[in-house]
Order: C-alpha cells, then structure tokens, then sequence
C-alpha cells in the first residue's frame, strides 16, 4: 500500500492542508512543534480510528475549526485505480467512507479486511519506530534482556506477547504458589483445615442430632409420596369433571355421527342461485330482444332519407382545397418581392451617395484583379511610411548617439595617462613581483637551512661525544700502559687520545653563513630601488585601468566613424523612400479617376469603394431576378383562376377570388358530415341486427341449463328441485356441526374411543365416580395433615439441638471455603492452560519465522555495515554476529552503532517476511538523529534504493543528499 497524498480537513493544529506523497521515498521536515507528530498520528487515526480513553493518546479534536478528521488516497497492489479512506467525526473512532475510482463506496468492514485486520498498537511496534526504540538497546540491559529485545524485533514485533505472560505469572503467583503464605488458595486452605478441626470436634456430641436428622428424612419421603399421590388423584378428579361438563355435546356428537352415516343428497353446487339466475336471465333477455327491434325499425327510416354526395366531385373539391396553402403562399410571395425590389433600389440610392456616384455606372472594372493591385499599392504605400518614419527616427537617435559619443571621447582623451608613467609603473610592477619571489624564495632556503642546520649540529654532537669518549679512554689505557712501564703501548694509547681531541676541535669550527648574507643584500637592494622609484614617479594609479581607459578611447573612436557612415547611408534612404511615397499616391489617383469614385476619399478607403461598386451590381442583379420570379407566380395564378372556374361550373358554386377556399371547404365539409351520418347509422343497424343474433343465443343456452339442472337432481318441475335443495342443506349443516364438536372435544384430548365409551354412560354414574375420587381425597389429606406434624415435632427438636448454630455455621462456612478453592482452582488452572498456549505459539514464530527473518537480517546487516559484519546467527544461546575477520561477537560485545544498526536490520528483515500479510508504510520518526553522517548515509541509501515498501521519513534535521522532489517542507510552524 501507498500513501500518495494526505487531506487534512482539521486534526490537532493542523487544518484545511494537503500534500502529495506519491513518491516511494517521501522526507518529511519540519522544525519542533511544525506538527510532524500530529501528521503521523493522523495517519493512524485515517486508518485505524481516532484514539479512544482507554488508550491514553490524546484525541487533537481542533479548537479553532469545525471539521474533525480528513481523507488518505492510497494505493493498494491488488486495486485498479486510488482508494481515497476518509474518516470524520461521528461515533467514538469516527464515521469512515472509501470511495473507489469507478465511484462506488464501501463501509469500514472492508478496510479492515483489506488491512489483514491489523490493529494500530501492531502497526506501531512493526512499521513505526523512532529514537527511543534506538535508545532502549542501551539501557542498561542485561545480556537475556538484551537478546529478548533483539528477538522480539525480528520475530514477534510487539511487547503484546510479553507483557500477556507477564500478566498471566503475576496472575498465577497471586492464586498460588507452592510453600506460599500471601497467594489466596494458599490462605483458603489454611482456614477451611482450621473449619474441618472444628467440625470433628462438635461432631463427636451431636449423636442425638443425627439420629434425628434420619428420622425426619424418612417423615419427608413418606410425606412426599402422600403428596404425589393427592397431586394424582387431583389430576383424575379433573379429568372426571370435564366429562361430565361435555357429557351433552358427547351425545349431540355421536347422534350426528348416526345421522350422517346415510347417503347424502345430490345437488348441484350452488344450485339454487344458478337456476333462479338464469331464470331471471332468460326474462330479461326477452325484455333486451324487444327495445332492440324497435331502435332497428327507427334507424332504417332514418338513413332511407340520407342522400350520398358524388365522389368525383368530393375529390375535385379536395384536389382545390388541397392547393389552398401553395396559392396563398404565392400570394404573400409577390407581395414580398415587391417589397424586396423596392428596399434594393433605396440600398442601392444610399450606396450611389456614399460614392459620390450621380448614377450607376455598369462599365467600371471592379474584378479581382484591380482590387488586388489597389491592395498591393496601399501596403507598399504603408510599408513606405512606416520605413520613412523609422528611417526619421533612427537618423535622430543616430544624432543623439553622436553627441554622447563626442562627450565620452573628450572625456577619455581628458583621463588618459601617458606612455612614460607606464613605463615606469609597468618597472616598479616588475620589480615589486621580483621582491615578493625572492622574499618567498629566501624564507623556503632559510626554513630549509635551518633545519639542515639542526640535523647537522646534532650529528656533530654525537661526533663530539664520541670522540671525547674514544681519547678519554685511549687516555686512560696510554696511563695504565705508562705506569705498568709499557711505554710503548702508553705512548701509542697516548697519541690516539691526543689526536682525537685535536681532531675534534678541527671539526667544531663556526660555520659560513655567507649565502644567508648575500640574499638578504639582494632583497634590501631590491627595496630600496623600489622606494627611489616611488618618491622619483607618479605610479599612484592601476595599470589595468590605465589600459582599459586607452582601450575604450579607440573603441570610441571607432563608433563615431561608423555612426558617421550609418547616419549618411540613412539620408540617402530617406530620400529614395519620399520618392516612392510620391510615385504610389499618383497610382492611387489614377485608380479613383478609373472607378469614378470622388478624388477627395482617403487612399484607405478606395477598397471599400470597389466593394460597394460589387454591393451595387449585386442588388441591381437581385432586383431583375425578383421582378422575372414575380411574373412567373402571376402567371401561374391566373393559370388557377381559370382552372377552379371550370371545375365548378357544374357543382352550383359562384367563383369569388375573395371567398373561393371558403366556399369550397364549406361545401366539401356538408359531403363529409353526409358521409359519416350514413355511415354511423349503417355501423349502428347492423350492431343491433348481430346484438339480437346473440341475444337469441344466449336465451336458447339459458333455457339448455335450467333443463341440466332439473336434468341433475331428477326433478319434474321447480317445487320439486327445492325440495331437494331443502335435503341437501340440512345435510351439510349437520356436517358443519359435527365437524365443528369434533374440532371442539379434539382440543380437549376427547379421541374417538374415549367419545364413543363416554356416550354409552350416563351423567349420573359419572358424578357418582367424580364423588367417590373426591371422597379419597380427603383421606390423603388427612393422613399427609398428621405426618406434617410429626415432621414439625422433629424438626422443633432438631433446631433446639441447633439452638448454638456452631454446627450449622461451620458446614456452611466449609462448603464456602471449598466452593471458592474450586473456583480459583479453576481459574488457576484456566490461566495456566492460557500461558502454555501463548508459549507454544511463541515458540512456532520463533521456529517458523526466525529462520527467515535471521537470513533476511544477515544480507541487510552485511549491507548497512559494509561487509565489517558478514552474518547473523541464530541458536539455542540467542543471537550472534561473525565479523569479516571469522570472530564471533555477542551483541553485549558490539559497540553503541553496531547494536543499533542490528536492530534496525531485524526490524526491516520482519517487514519482509510479513509482506505476504502486510503491504504498509513504513513511518521513522527521526530515528539517525544520533548517527554520524557516514553511518546515517548508509542507512538513508538502504531505505531508499532497497526497501520495496513506502517510507515517510519525518525529521527536524533536513538531508540534502535526497531530492526536492521527495522533500515535503514544513515552513511555517503550525498555529
């Protein structure tokens, strides 16, 4: 998953801001308080929910605006397009929506799904870290804390685990714990020993007590099972006295049952109602037949006195009427032509006027090709004028130019300086760079002459020592020799030591420091020249000045004779240009003269001459075209006229040219109206003619079923078909009826044995068993009366020996303590399943994801160490690193950096070998604010060319190294 931009509508200080993340590598830098913190949490909260009581983080509800929350567009691997998550105030974690590219909208259950389910305390302690968990390597821990912390970065990720195993122990430990005095079972066992000692003891007096506890629990088993058997007989008498309350519907049921065993009556369903139906149908059909032939009499007089219009004059007439609209049309066409005709003689009259015109003239030429050389003429023309115009222009900047130029060269000429003075500066130049050389050259020479000094005064002093040493002893063997009277030796020993020492004084000797003194005379000599130089000569000045103020004299003087040269090539231009100015204007003439427009138009104007000469001749052209269309609709009208005047001769119409159409649709409009009444009176005789066939019909059927259903019940005539109507209800109420007992004694658990057994008794012999059961009754209440006041004499006996309630108290008190030893027992029990499973699940990660994530470690810590570390092993001691030179280190023996860089390269090693499972962000929180700048460029380069997975990288100390591109920065401090 990628963030690609951030949509804060309001969250802590920050409101109403964007930015774009859509980078793989993202470095986030803002000062202290610029809200990268608050930015973080926002991702948290966008994702996983705002941040509720019970988790301790402050909610950064704004207090300045009313929007609460913002949106997150990511993309997920799996998803075509951005998913844009937005989160806003509502219930306690916010109200979210994700919305898709496509438009759809899912709710929140999709987003923890798409997430893996991964809450915001795991994402943390995976994908987020900052300084301090850098920080937590080095306090102070121990060599097993130490590879626990390691560990749980690269195989668990999160304290969870821990700190529910640590919960879960001191939860143990508080229940119990073996030889323990505080744990509670512990306590709990000490008291319920001390209840049974005191159990035993008043037992041993309670004899009595017990004999008659076994008394009264024989008294309470006789006396319950008096009571079930009351409870029984209870249950019959009940059962007796429903009997006899259905005794009479028992017997109205069993007589029906007689009744209908016989064969029931035959009758059509619903027979009575259909016969008297269609008895009623049959009379009122023959009542419908009868108004039916009267109506057809009357519309047979009535269409005998209908005449029918001739269809050859209905279709002249509508041929006529048809050609209505074209000849009104007509009409109104010469009537606007006409008027057409004369708007184009006043256009033409007001375009004769605009030029100059008295009267059309049809002879000028106004083709193409004038109005293009008059075109041509007028833009050679401005072209002329325009190029005078500069050429005026340029030829007064150009004077202009030549005035400044004289000042400048007047000025230059005034500052030069002469040959003479640089001459001698150019000298004084030279002399001066030879002192610095030889000042530079003697400094070297006397740096390096002092030191070969000091070499060689200290070779000449051990020389000196050792040839004192050597003629102090040749000195003092030549003394030996001399008085063991060896005068030879002595005198030879003697002479060594002589000459040793006058050899030594030879070579001690002042050394010639004549070079020193000769180059020191050079440098004064030099220096003094130098000073006569200066007091002798004015060489107060910059010879590169002095050469450039000679330079820009002859640069200078070089422009004013080419401005010279410009400004008469300029004049000679002018000339030529008014020559061709005057020469056009005389073209332009000729050309008005042609068109025999008025010669006091502007020159600009003579093109629009030439299109309203055109405008002229085209309306003139319309006018004869309007007049030629005119006469042919004329003719075409009278053509009309003279037709219709023929077609109506014969048909008793008068042509008026007024009125015509009017007449004409009157007439057609009666033939039509004829028509239709013929015709709706010949539709209506023959509706009536087919009503009276089906009438008839309809009659015959009806009198067909009434002879079916006499036919049916086998009946002569209709006193005999209700008789059997009467049978044939009678027999279905009785049906009714029983049906309706049954339903009745079936819900009071009557079957039909018990029925047919009840209807044979009487009501006498059954209220005579009802008495007999209430009569035992009685019996059993009395017996179970008596015994009750037994067991109440026992039990008085039983409390006075109870009177104390020590006994009582004690058994109470001991199944108490026992109930609640079970139940921590239990929990102890459930707690300590709970911790065997957390450990056996540690233990699969650990086997199952620790090889991975060790050998993903050992490529990363390679890397970011460059190659100082080659591998990461893991085994039953813990976690060890082999450095390049084969030695084997503990991470206790590894410096500050080195754990550091560890635990970094576990933590990404985790992240990949999630990555089947997650595809998250990673967010640092100036994580290398204590790195070096080399170890610090390795790890940014790590994080950048290597992790797959987006990093934002939030710090307060910005890396210059990363491009602008992934730098987001936050300028102004949140307010």
């Amino acid at each position: 998953m990628k963030i690609i931009s951030l949509n804060i509508y309001g969250y802590g200080k920050i409101t109403e801001t964007e930015l774009n993340t859509n980078q793989k590598f993202v470095q986030i830098f803002g000062e202290n308080e610029a809200g990268k913190s608050t930015m973080q949490s926002f991702i948290h909260s966008i994702l996983f929910g705002f941040p509720t009581r019970k988790e301790q983080e402050p909610r950064r509800e704004p207090r300045m605006h009313n929007l609460y929350g913002g949106k997150l567009t990511v993309q997920f691997p799996d998803e075509p397009g951005p998913v844009e998550i937005e989160r806003i105030k509502g219930k306690v974690q916010g109200d979210v929506k994700i919305y898709f590219h496509d438009g759809t909208v899912r709710s929140e259950d999709w987003l923890v799904k798409k997430l893996n389910f991964i809450d915001k305390k795991t994402y943390r302690s995976i994908f987020s870290f900052d300084v301090l968990g850098l920080q937590d390597i080095h306090k102070n821990m121990t060599e097993d804390k130490l590879q626990e912390y390691l560990l749980r970065a690269g195989a668990l990720g999160s304290h969870e685990y821990d700190e529910m195993l640590s919960a879960i122990d001191a939860e143990l430990k508080s229940i119990y714990k073996k030889n323990g005095i505080n744990p509670k079972v512990n306590q709990e066992l000490e008291e319920i020993a001390d209840v049974n000692e005191k159990i035993k003891n008043l037992e041993q007096h309670e004899e009595r007590y017990k004999t008659l506890i076994n008394e009264q629990s024989k008294t309470e088993e006789s006396l319950n099972a008096k009571k079930n058997a009351l409870h029984q007989l209870e249950t019959i008498r009940k059962q007796k006295m429903k009997e006899v309350m259905y005794h009479s519907d028992i017997k109205v049921w069993k007589s029906l049952e007689d009744k209908l065993n016989i064969e029931p009556v035959m009758f059509p369903e619903q027979g009575v109602e259909r016969y008297e139906g269609l008895k009623n149908q049959s009379q009122q059909i023959q009542r419908d037949i009868g108004l039916r032939a009267e109506k057809l009499k009357s519309l047979k007089n009535e269409i005998s006195l209908i005449d029918l219009p001739d269809k050859e004059h209905l279709a002249c007439l509508e041929r006529i009427q048809k050609r209505e609209p074209d000849i009104k049309q007509k009409k109104l066409e010469v009537t606007r032509l006409n008027t057409a005709v004369e708007t184009l003689g006043d256009d033409i009259h007001n375009l004769q006027k605009d030029i100059g015109w008295q009267q059309e003239h049809d002879d000028v030429d106004d083709s193409n090709i004038v109005k293009e050389s008059v075109q041509t003429l007028l833009s050679k023309l401005d072209e002329a004028v325009l190029e005078e115009q500069y050429l005026i222009r340029e030829i007064d900047h150009l004077k202009s130019d030549i005035r400044q130029l004289d000042q400048d060269i007047e000025h230059l000429e005034d500052s030069q300086i002469g040959e003479e003075r640089l001459r001698i500066k150019k000298e004084l130049m030279d002399r001066e760079y030879e002192l610095k050389e030889k000042e530079k050259m003697f400094k070297l020479i006397e740096k390096d002459y002092e030191r070969e000094k000091r070499e060689r005064n200290k070779v000449k002093r051990g020389q000196s020592v050792l040839i004192i040493g050597i003629s102090v002893i040749a000195l003092l063997i030549g003394i030996y020799y001399l008085f063991s009277s060896n005068w030879l030796m002595g005198g030879v020993f003697a002479a060594i030591g002589i000459v040793t020492l006058l050899l030594l004084m030879l070579t001690n000797q002042k050394e010639d420091e004549s070079l020193k003194t000769d180059y020191q005379k050079e440098v004064r000599e030099l220096e003094d020249i130098i000073d006569t130089i200066r007091r002798n000569n004015d060489v107060d000045f910059d010879i590169n000045d002095a050469r450039d103020l000679k330079m820009d004299l002859k640069t200078q003087n070089t422009k004013r004779i080419s401005s010279n040269v410009k400004l008469e090539e300029m004049k000679e231009a002018l000339s030529v240009k008014e020559a061709l100015n005057d020469s056009l204007n005389t073209d332009l003439l000729n050309v008005k003269k042609n068109l025999r427009v008025n010669p006091d138009i502007e020159n600009k104007y003579i093109v629009d001459a030439i299109h309203t000469i055109r405008e002229i001749k085209q309306k003139r052209n319309q006018i004869n075209r309007h007049k030629l269309e005119i006469d042919n609709i004329q003719k075409e009208l009278r053509e009309f006229k003279t037709e219709v005047k023929n077609d109506i001769s014969s048909m008793d119409i008068q042509y008026d040219e007024s009125s015509i159409f009017y007449d004409i649709k009157s007439t057609v409009s009666k033939m039509y109206k004829d028509q239709s009444h013929y015709t709706r009176l010949d539709d209506q005789i023959k509706l009536l003619e087919n009503e009276i066939n089906v009438l008839e019909e309809r009659n015959s059927v009806s009198a067909q079923e009434v002879r079916k259903l006499l036919e049916y019940v086998d009946a002569e005539d209709e006193e005999e078909y209700y008789y059997y109507a009467r049978k044939h209800e009678e027999y279905h109420d009785n049906v009714a009826k029983f049906k309706e007992l049954t339903t009745k004694l079936d819900e009071e658990h009557f079957d039909y044995d018990s029925r047919n057994e009840l209807s044979r008794f009487l009501l006498a012999d059954l209220k005579e068993e009802e008495e007999n059961i209430s009569t035992q009754i009685e019996e059993f209440n009395s017996k179970i009366q008596h015994e009750q006041k037994a067991l109440a004499e026992i039990n008085s006996e039983i409390a006075g020996l109870e009177s104390d309630g020590k006994l009582s108290e004690l058994n109470h008190m001991f199944e108490m303590r026992k109930n609640q030893i079970q139940g921590l027992s239990r929990e102890y029990m459930s707690l300590n399943y709970i911790r065997i499973l957390i450990e056996t699940h540690i233990k699969a990660i650990k086997d199952e994801r620790l090889p991975i994530v060790i050998e993903e470690a050992r490529s990363i810590f390679e890397s970011v160490t460059r190659g100082r570390y080659i591998n990461v092993i893991y085994d039953e001691d813990g976690i060890k690193v082999r450095h390049s030179n084969g030695q084997l280190f503990h991470p206790l023996e590894l410096s500050q950096s080195t754990k550091e860089m560890l635990y970094i390269s576990l933590r990404l090693s985790l992240i990949k070998a999630l990555k089947g499972y997650y595809q998250l962000p990673l967010i640092i929180d100036d994580a290398f604010v204590h790195f070096d700048r080399e170890r610090k460029k390795i790890i940014m380069d790590y994080l950048r060319n290597e992790v797959t997975d987006q990093v934002l990288y939030f710090t307060c100390n910005l890396d210059s190294s990363i491009p602008s591109q992934q730098t987001i920065k936050l300028k102004e401090k949140v307010k």
